[in-house]
């Protein structure tokens, strides 16, 4: 299965990728959101796990755009707890479901499995 990660932070990309490429997942990642369009658009990921907010753009739109270049893409929000609104935000726009940092690789690969049966 093929996962995107979108996150400006390198630290967090790192932790995420770690995590999924020790579940044999084919893990890709992306630093801003137009690196993040490119890579889908060629890869054509099955899920993507985006940071909510991504300093170069709108959270709900970006969700939108994934979701028009690829109907069968499965978008994951990763924040904090405090971001509660701008979750609810995320998954009106069409996100399937969120993890909550700091992350815990367990309840990561169980968000992952439960959305990938979707």
């Amino acid at each position: 299965m093929k996962i995107l990660i979108i996150d400006d932070s390198p630290l967090m990309r790192r932790i995420l990728k770690d995590f999924l490429d020790e579940e044999g997942f084919e893990v890709y990642e992306a630093g801003t959101t137009q690196k993040a369009n490119e890579l889908s658009a060629t890869l054509r990921p099955e899920i993507i796990i985006k940071d909510l907010f991504m300093p170069d753009s709108d959270i709900e739109d970006s969700i939108r755009h994934f979701i028009r270049d690829n109907h069968r893409v499965k978008i994951i929000i990763c924040t904090t707890e405090s971001s509660r609104e701008y979750i609810l935000k995320a998954l009106r726009a069409g996100a399937c479901d969120f993890i909550l940092k700091p992350l815990d690789k367990t309840k990561v690969v169980k968000v992952i499995s439960k959305v990938a049966s979707l």
